[in-house]
């Protein structure tokens, strides 16, 4: 017979007379949030938000209508010379930085613009000759004040002065020279850069097209003569053949360009490796006569300092006989052409810092911004020569040619869709860069068509 299990006699059902269970919290986060303190606190600070929100509100709609000027006209410029200018709160150091973004702060840091002041007040329509000295041709300015009468605003690029005796130090020769020079005090402005001595002097001769700009920029009066720091001298009175000439000045003003012939004397090497020229400096040409007669005995001849020898902008033939008043447009422009040129300081391209030592850059993007290029027909410049030129790297070279090939490129399209979008795409003013911009196969322009339609 089946018999069950021996069961408690306590009943599995909670009576009236048992205990409550105990539930403890599952975490100490529940603790900490049921004691007092924490709660009187949360309390207090959900009573401060909500009172702090009704204060806004009832502080927003009472506010007054604002107060609305019909000819209130709002005190902001970038205009220096007004007291309210925005840039007048600003530090050189971040003006410049701002004005010459690809360069680092080693560089834009340290740019110290009229470290020399000269005691000239040039006057609007005066040309000041624009150019960068390097700290090892210092002897160069002596030469330029001689040769150019005007006023010259000179970049001078040096590596951090020593103050260590015996030691090369560029500020105490330039210093030197001008207490000695008194041209040199009354002609010339001086901006210096200054760069560690880590630079190598390459980096140094590699800011070329930032020199050019800050000569640029710094020149005092309206026009600049833009002369390139290869030894070339503007033998001429470039000055005076503006004010002879007062439609070349109107011109100028309408922002086309004046190209100065540039030549150079001939040089025979020595056995130790240095080059004498066939001119000493005393005996160079001051007048086209002379000029044409040194070519004739080929003492001088003629460089337009361009990349590629065959390329020949300038057609000399026609120079020589051109005369007067008349001047002569550039026909066949090239990319790589790099003269001396007279050009306005303002309402101009710059020249394109992306390179290092690129004037051709410079002048190029003007020529397809509609700019023409007139040759002057009895100013020219005078390079003796006897300096070799920078020695850069393999490497450098090859990036630097594969810029300025896609620079082209760049500037044409750039060019071609801000004429395009203007409405001026077959206007006389965009003709340069239809002609130039659709020469070759491999032009993105020579396939393209800007029809409004």
């Amino acid at each position: 017979m089946y018999k069950a299990p021996n069961q408690s006699s306590a009943s599995i059902l909670p009576t009236s007379g048992a205990s409550s269970p105990t539930y403890r919290s599952s975490s100490a986060l529940g603790r900490v949030l049921k004691s007092r303190p924490i709660r009187t606190i949360l309390m207090a600070y959900v009573g401060f938000c909500a009172l702090f929100t009704l204060k806004h509100i009832l502080t927003y709609q009472a506010k007054p209508e604002p107060i609305v000027y019909d000819h209130y006209e709002l005190q902001r410029t970038y205009d220096p010379e007004e007291p309210y200018s925005v840039v007048s709160n600003l530090s050189s150091s971040v003006i410049l930085s701002k004005m010459f973004t690809f360069h680092t702060p080693d560089i834009t840091d340290n740019i110290q613009p009229f470290f020399i002041r000269s005691t000239s007040n040039p006057q609007p329509d005066d040309i000041t000759l624009a150019t960068f000295i390097l700290q090892d041709e210092l002897s160069e300015l002596a030469a330029l004040v001689e040769r150019f009468s005007g006023p010259i605003s000179a970049v001078l690029h040096i590596e951090h002065p020593s103050e260590t005796s015996g030691t090369n130090n560029p500020l105490k020769r330039l210093s030197t020279m001008f207490v000695g020079n008194p041209k040199l005090r009354q002609q010339v402005d001086i901006h210096l850069i200054t760069t560690p001595q880590t630079h190598r002097q390459a980096t140094v001769l590699q800011q070329a097209n930032l020199h050019r700009n800050l000569a640029r920029f710094f020149a005092r009066s309206d026009f600049v003569l833009m002369l390139d720091s290869d030894g070339s001298l503007p033998v001429t009175n470039v000055a005076k053949s503006f004010k002879d000439y007062p439609q070349w000045m109107e011109k100028l003003r309408t922002g086309n360009v004046f190209v100065l012939p540039g030549f150079n004397v001939s040089t025979t090497t020595t056995e130790e490796g240095g080059l004498v020229p066939a001119l000493a400096s005393a005996n160079l040409p001051t007048d086209k006569e002379t000029l044409l007669k040194n070519v004739f005995e080929e003492t001088v001849v003629l460089s337009e300092k361009t990349w590629k020898r065959t390329i020949r902008n300038v057609d000399y033939k026609a120079w020589a006989v051109q005369a007067g008043t008349r001047l002569s447009a550039i026909q066949n422009y090239d990319p790589y052409f790099s003269p001396s040129v007279v050009i306005r300081r303002d309402k101009m391209l710059w020249c394109p810092e992306r390179f290092s030592n690129n004037q051709a850059a410079c002048l190029f993007e003007l020529y397809l911004s509609g700019a023409d290029f007139w040759v002057l027909p009895n100013d020219f410049t005078i390079n003796q020569g006897i300096r070799k030129d920078v020695e850069i790297t393999e490497r450098e070279k090859t990036i630097n040619t594969r810029l300025y090939q896609k620079f082209h490129e760049e500037s044409c399209l750039k060019h071609a869709r801000a004429f395009f979008a203007a409405g001026e795409w077959d206007s006389d003013r965009a003709r340069h860069c239809r002609i130039s911009c659709q020469k070759g196969k491999r032009s993105r322009l020579s396939h393209l068509s800007f029809d409004s339609a």
